[in-house]
């Protein structure tokens, strides 16, 4: 194939056919650059991309449809029969993977995200933090239950407990961490993400294997984590039509995705709401109501258990 480069622009403007010595047609690609001291011209398809017509918030609630779940304790408080006991077992280790506000029925640890990285980041938040997350374990539980971190951000990994612990990672894109955490390190060792993964990842401790948390490491600030009360917050959206997704630990699926296309526009200089709610039917494990049967409280309440013979059992 016979290719002309005149270094006189920077787009591609003309593809032509021609003919050569051998039959059949050839491919001639033109490529032309600006003259010496002439300043190229962004099209104006270009220009409108990494433009953004203002910024906006996104604001809103994730709430549970039906009973709130009740999920047993991890490890129970004073269990002697877990490793390191005198640490793990001195409180009760909840159970975080489904978390319901009884009260609100708001859905804690969901995970609200822009699926791509825009060209048009706010300025102020174009560069990642500089203020490193901390990812510390206590009484035998990470803590928080779930981190974003940007890429280029430090994280570091610390414990509070007096034994030690074994944080190991599990990512697609980024080189495994596996790291023995000595007791009582508030130093903290840093874990490095070099690459976004396309959601968060499982970290679990392999001494204490009821121990699991996630990480998220992303490539741009469009990231929430729904608080105990199912709220969450994105500042700083360039104004416009973007798709987000939605992801919980406990939806069905290796991806755990309870919205894998969430189109949502935001309007500039403005909190635009946007509520979800999901019922049992959208996470692969629904733990029962935290409440007892009409009989079970009599019982407790010092009524008597009164049995009651039918005819046809007799």
């Amino acid at each position: 194939m016979l290719v002309l480069q005149r270094w006189l622009g920077a787009a591609v403007v003309a593809t032509a056919l021609v003919t050569s010595g051998c039959t059949g047609q050839h491919e001639v690609k033109v490529t032309v650059k600006a003259a010496e001291g002439e300043e190229a011209e962004a099209s104006t398809e270009e220009a409108a991309v990494t433009e953004a017509a203002g910024y906006g918030n996104l604001v809103g609630t994730v709430t549970f449809e039906g009973d709130a779940p009740h999920l047993s304790p991890l490890v129970k408080a004073k269990d002697g029969g877990v490793k390191d006991a005198a640490v793990c077992a001195a409180a009760e280790v909840p159970d975080e993977s489904m978390l319901v506000n009884a009260e609100n029925k708001g859905i804690a640890n969901v995970v609200i995200f822009l699926d791509k990285r825009p060209k048009n980041i706010k300025e102020e938040l174009a560069k990642p933090p500089t203020d490193p997350v901390i990812f510390d374990q206590k009484g035998c539980r990470f803590l928080p239950h779930i981190l974003t971190v940007q890429i280029g951000q430090p994280l570091l990994v610390k414990s509070d407990d007096a034994i030690a612990h074994n944080t190991h990672t599990n990512p697609f894109r980024n080189t495994p961490f596996n790291q023995a955490i000595k007791a009582d390190d508030r130093v903290g060792v840093p874990c490095n993400y070099s690459k976004a993964e396309n959601g968060p990842i499982e970290v679990k401790c392999d001494l204490h294997p009821w121990m699991r948390a996630y990480h998220f490491p992303v490539d741009h600030p469009y990231v929430a984590i729904t608080d105990e009360n199912g709220k969450f917050r994105i500042d700083g959206l360039p104004a416009g039509t973007h798709t987000f997704k939605v992801w919980h630990e406990k939806a069905p699926g290796d991806a755990k995705l309870l919205e894998r296309k969430l189109e949502i526009t935001i309007e500039a200089d403005s909190d635009t709401t946007q509520d979800l709610a999901y019922g049992g039917s959208k996470f692969a494990y629904t733990p029962r109501p935290a409440h007892r049967s009409v009989a079970v409280s009599r019982l407790q309440a010092g009524g008597e258990l009164i049995l009651t013979q039918t005819e046809g059992n007799r």
